[in-house]
């Protein structure tokens, strides 16, 4: 029987349920945080985001900043009207939010699974290749500097563009990790899961001596014979495996009905 927490899949699960949490936590980082790429400009510099912007103006000859706290702040009206016509923001926009909810639900899914279920090893692939879309999700946002907001104005990554391109790359380094991890393996007492019974070859029982002779259920004798009337006595007798003995008699009378006499013996 599989016990909780016995990672029936071997500990090598350890290492994608391991890598896919800061992976996800910078996913979010990388979608949330305002400063994805930097556009510098002559007279002014600011940050933008896939969701938020942050507004740090500052002149260029005196290098001090004059207009904009340098918090984060939801992009304007205006401003979404012009990212709704621009393709690249759009996608950049869209893979790192589709990135955000695939990681969730695939991480939550692996924090299960590893510890508790065994599943056969095509299975991991097929976790392995959902990891590898995520991670090809997350490097996916960098079409923001493509876009026409940032246009050639976009001088260097930000802090979350950076960030989303580490997630990306753990994203694929726990793909890989899952790839190579073979399946149910033997527990402590030496035999598969019994989940495992998927993909795995059938095996011939072996019995022991007490269960062999368990198996045979009873053993039957018949004996036969005729009384100097013609009448026909026929005395069936059946040795049970828990050692009862019945007996059933039958007496045929000379042109008559067959008659049966049954008796039991421990």
């Amino acid at each position: 029987m599989v016990r909780c927490c016995s990672y029936p899949n071997g500990h090598l699960t350890l290492a994608p349920s391991l890598l896919i949490f800061p992976a996800l936590f910078l996913s979010f980082w990388g979608l949330f945080d305002c400063n994805f790429v930097r556009i510098n400009n002559t007279n002014y510099a600011t940050a933008i985001g896939l969701v938020w912007q942050q507004q740090n103006f500052y002149t260029s000859t005196l290098g001090s900043m004059y207009n904009g706290s340098g918090e984060c702040s939801l992009y304007s009206w205006s401003d979404e009207l012009m990212i709704q016509n621009d393709g690249p923001f759009r996608a950049a926009r869209g893979f790192g939010i589709a990135a955000v909810v695939c990681g969730c639900a695939t991480t939550l899914a692996i924090w299960i699974i590893a510890p508790c279920i065994p599943v056969p090893k095509i299975g991991w692939t097929i976790i392995g290749l959902i990891l590898a879309m995520i991670g090809l999700f997350q490097l996916l946002t960098l079409l923001i500097v493509s876009s026409s907001l940032c246009s050639s104005s976009c001088t260097n990554l930000g802090t979350a563009g950076i960030l989303s391109i580490v997630s990306g790359a753990l994203w694929f380094m726990s793909a890989i990790l899952c790839c190579f991890i073979s399946g149910p393996v033997a527990n402590d007492d030496g035999g598969l899961p019994v989940a495992a019974a998927m993909g795995t070859p059938s095996q011939q029982l072996e019995l022991s001596p007490e269960t062999q002779n368990q198996q045979v259920v009873e053993q039957t004798t018949t004996q036969q014979h005729v009384e100097p009337d013609g009448t026909i006595v026929k005395e069936t007798r059946t040795t049970r495996a828990d050692g009862g003995v019945s007996v059933t008699t039958e007496v045929i009378p000379p042109g008559t009905a067959v008659g049966a006499v049954t008796a039991n013996k421990m």
